[in-house]
């Protein structure tokens, strides 16, 4: 369904959106502009607010827009703490660690191989230190004996802006940041989509090409842990993107984007998210979340022409290796 429209409409064109809240800029009749909002009721009429039925005439349509309700719009609705936990808490689900443990308001994730998300603690309480069960420089005592039983880095995902005075605890008890990522969010009735330019594969399995384009057979059990779809888009016959979707709480999670080094610049990563996002609305999905490190320009810079915008970031402290337990808490 397309949500913004301009210019003079057909009864076809504007027959998907009958039942929806619309915004239609008029021509008027001494070279202006009148606005009509409320319930498309048909081709021709619109239901207001007060129940008043307004007709008009399709063919002095200057610009129509879908409105989209505030609370059904990615990156809108709840207060921005709530919508950062419940954000954080889908996109934990759909990167399951090998063991979890609740400990307060924290979750201790504990996995094989390397991989920050499944191998760090993440806090979900309320600030200021995401309400472990103990003081904080005993919780952190804990959290690092936990990690180094399993010969494991002691690691935090920091959640910002909700968890600053932890980050500024953390920071200065020694605790080291390898990088700040960027969570970045866009509904898919808002969103530019491109068209592929060739052939979208959507398998609900790994497959050998799709494993092949992103390199890292390090977290294949994660990847196959959730239910996901693992979308690959083939030119003559070869992989050039790949992409994995998981629908979790609403939200659509984009996760291992990858475009083929020799097939970069070329619109294919900006061809795979648009086949992810179409992927997403056939399973009724229109919140859509993406993660990116803060220092790659290049892949913001196209999320942001797509449509998606920051939503919150949240950043990695990591336990200096010279660092015993009594020195970092």
């Amino acid at each position: 369904m397309r949500t913004h429209l301009a210019g003079a409409q057909s009864e076809k064109e504007l027959a998907p959106l009958i039942g929806h809240r619309v915004s239609i800029r008029l021509h008027d009749g001494g070279g202006g502009y009148r606005d009509i909002l409320g319930y498309l009721e048909s081709s021709n009429s619109v239901k207001k607010k007060d129940g008043e039925i307004v007709e008009f005439d399709p063919k002095k349509i200057a610009a129509l827009r879908v409105v989209i309700d505030a609370e059904f719009r990615a990156g809108a609705g709840a207060p921005l703490s709530m919508r950062i936990r419940d954000l954080e808490i889908a996109a934990a689900k759909t990167w399951p660690s090998d063991s979890l443990e609740l400990f307060g308001q924290w979750q201790i994730r504990i996995s094989k191989g390397f991989s920050y998300r499944a191998n760090s603690v993440l806090p979900l309480g309320a600030p200021p230190f995401g309400d472990p069960p103990l003081e904080i420089s005993e919780a952190v005592n804990y959290v690092v004996s936990k990690y180094l039983e399993h010969k494991l880095d002691p690691v935090f995902h920091v959640t910002l802006p909700i968890h600053q005075e932890l980050d500024r605890y953390l920071s200065e008890k020694g605790w080291e940041s390898p990088y700040e990522i960027l969570v970045m969010v866009g509904d898919t009735r808002e969103l530019t989509l491109k068209e592929a330019h060739g052939e979208i594969i959507n398998d609900k399995q790994l497959s050998d090409s799709w494993l092949n384009l992103q390199g890292d057979h390090t977290v294949n059990e994660i990847l196959e842990r959730y239910p996901s779809q693992f979308l690959q888009l083939l030119i003559n016959e070869e992989t050039v993107s790949v992409g994995r979707l998981s629908i979790a709480d609403g939200w659509g999670i984009l996760t291992r984007i990858f475009v083929g080094e020799v097939h970069r610049n070329k619109g294919y990563g900006e061809e795979i998210i648009s086949a992810m996002a179409r992927a997403a609305e056939n399973l009724e999905c229109n919140k859509l979340a993406l993660q990116v490190n803060s220092d790659n320009l290049a892949a913001i810079k196209l999320y942001e022409k797509m449509g998606f915008k920051v939503h919150h970031t949240y950043r990695y402290r990591k336990l200096l290796e010279n660092k015993n337990v009594a020195e970092c808490c």
